[in-house]
Formats: structure tokens, C-alpha cells, sequence
């Protein structure tokens, strides 16, 4: 009996031996930021394209910081203003038409990690519709609409970094350089 316990101990401490070389090594852990209270000056600039609700268009806009060092202590955040210029071309209500774009929004950043930052946007936007003689003055085709938004950067180099944004608009995609 003791021959068949010291094979099965040998066999046993041969399979953990083979479990542990064969474990993968535990993940890098991500450096978290978010709580280290730092200081955001950057000017940002951005181009965005993508799909609207019933369109499609692009947007160019610039950010410029109110609030470099956000206004919660021992957080990561920061407040900027947005804004820019854009096109948009909808494909309903038929027939389709097209609007020149200017929007304004107040952006809140949350830097978590060295390589992420979400954010949340407010704001409103004004546009001229091209081709239609009978917009309203409110509302999502019109001359004056609300905008809010959440999204996220993924910052792949040295100021530059993918934006990633869904809201009342729709999903847009694009850079963004600081």
C-alpha cells in the first residue's frame, strides 16, 4: 500500500509542478490615476466623423480647459469648454438635407489611467440647414438643438489619441491631439 501512495504523491506533485510552469503569469495591472489630483492645461483639437440618428457628417472642435485640476479634491478631473464646426447630411425626413454645424459644450474628463479618459458633455449647438425651407427652430433637425454626450480617449502616443463619443447625435469616431 505504501508503493501505490508514493506513486500517487509523486504523480500528484508532478501535476502541480506542470499546473504552475504552465499557468499563464498574472496580467500587468493597469496604473490607476484617477486618484491622483493632477493638473490638465492641454488645448485640445479634434476631428470626428461618424453616424448621426438619421445622417451622417463629421465635426472639427477645439478644447480649451476651465478647470485644470477639476473642482473635486483628491480626483483626477478636469473641466473643459468645446466647441467647433461641423457638417451633417440626414437622410430623413425625406427628401434629404444637409446643415452647417457649431457646437458648444461643456466637457467633464475623468483620467483614469495613463492610457484611458472618459468624459461626459452638456451643451447646446446651432446650425444653418442647407436644401430645406421649413425646419423647425427647436429640436434635432432644426436651428437650435441640445447635446449631450459620454465618451472616452485612448491615448496611443505622445498628445495623440482615439476619441470615441455616443450621444444625442449619434456615434462619432475619430483623433484627438493635444
Amino acid at each position: 500500500m505504501r508503493g501505490k501512495i508514493d506513486v500517487f504523491a509523486a504523480f500528484a506533485a508532478a501535476l502541480a509542478c506542470a499546473w504552475i510552469e504552465a499557468a499563464p503569469a498574472e496580467a500587468a495591472r493597469p496604473e490607476w490615476i484617477i486618484e491622483e489630483d493632477g493638473e490638465h492645461r492641454e488645448i485640445g483639437l479634434s476631428a470626428l466623423g461618424g453616424v448621426y440618428f438619421t445622417g451622417f457628417g463629421g465635426e472639427g472642435r477645439m478644447s480649451i480647459p476651465v478647470a485644470p485640476t477639476g473642482a473635486i479634491d483628491g480626483l483626477n478631473e478636469s473641466f473643459a469648454i468645446e466647441f467647433g464646426a461641423g457638417y451633417q447630411y440626414f437622410v430623413e425626413p425625406k427628401p434629404g438635407f444637409s446643415r452647417v454645424t457649431f457646437p458648444l459644450m461643456v466637457r467633464w474628463d475623468f483620467h483614469l489611467t495613463p492610457l484611458w479618459t472618459v468624459y461626459g458633455a452638456v451643451g447646446a449647438a446651432g446650425g444653418l440647414p442647407l436644401g430645406r425651407s421649413d425646419p423647425a427652430i427647436f429640436g434635432y433637425h432644426g436651428y437650435v438643438w441640445w447635446i449631450t454626450s459620454i465618451g472616452a480617449f485612448l491615448h496611443i502616443g505622445s498628445g495623440a489619441a482615439l476619441r470615441m463619443e455616443i450621444g444625442s447625435l449619434g456615434l462619432l469616431v475619430g483623433f484627438s491631439w493635444a
